[in-house]
């Protein structure tokens, strides 16, 4: 059995209040823009947040009863088919796009961080191991983002493959 203290528990509920909050961020962020991709792309990540949350109240649940960490296999990305679609961002939208970005990235750092400093405070291998893995996915949020402002900023379009 893994005794998990206060400290713990506590940044388990932060955790899954931020998923919450960042599935329905990208949700709405979806709904914000016109271009296909970029549609795509926030629909994923608020089904990855959403995924997220549910892992971590699924952890809390067995951390509460059991007293043992679960494993979590991780997430990917779907492919999506985008042929004949435009990739153009008007001059209206990509301040707004650009926002919404800046803000992503800004809380998926933030999260990685959260999820590396979980890490750091368990002993168990596998609680371990699912920490990093989640720091490792929003890590891998912000990469993408930092890429499609990069490249709506300087280019103009979606650039996002799955």
């Amino acid at each position: 059995m893994v005794e998990c203290n206060k400290t713990v528990m506590d940044a388990i509920d932060l955790a899954m209040d931020a998923e919450q909050t960042a599935s329905r961020f990208y949700a709405e962020a979806a709904k914000k823009v016109s271009g296909v991709k970029g549609k795509q792309m926030f629909l994923q990540l608020s089904e990855f947040e959403q995924d997220h949350y549910d892992i971590l109240a699924e952890l809390k649940k067995t951390l509460s009863g059991e007293g043992c960490f679960i494993s979590y296999g991780g997430t990917s990305f779907k492919p999506v088919a985008l042929e004949g679609t435009i990739l153009e961002v008007s001059a209206d939208e990509k301040t707004e796009i650009s926002e919404i970005l800046t803000l992503a990235i800004k809380n998926e750092k933030n999260a990685g961080e959260a999820y590396k400093k979980l890490a750091a405070e368990v002993d168990d291998p596998q609680g371990v191991a699912m920490f990093n893995r989640l720091a490792s996915e929003e890590t891998e949020h912000a990469r993408i983002l930092e890429d499609q402002f990069y490249d709506i900023n300087n280019k103009g379009m979606w650039t996002w493959d799955a």
